[in-house]
């Protein structure tokens, strides 16, 4: 499932926004775009992360994780 990162940002959004109605954890566009681009930029060069970016949940995940650990986004109780 490969995405333009336009796509992405909103697709993290919906699950992560502050208007989310799946999993309300505040994060705002600017924080998602930070996130996937620290994300991204990582990709490739860290052996826990040695696959490619292709916008998957996967990929959601990793970006929502740099989000708690850059912002102090909690999951949602």
């Amino acid at each position: 499932m490969m995405m333009n990162i336009s796509e992405f940002v909103e697709y993290v959004e919906d699950f992560y926004g502050a208007a989310s109605t799946l999993y309300p954890m505040g994060a705002t566009t600017k924080m998602i775009v930070a996130a996937t681009e620290k994300y991204i930029n990582k990709v490739g060069t860290d052996p826990e992360v040695s696959d490619s970016f292709c916008g998957d949940s996967l990929d959601r995940e990793r970006v929502r994780d740099i989000m708690m650990d850059d912002y102090g986004l909690v999951w949602p109780s």
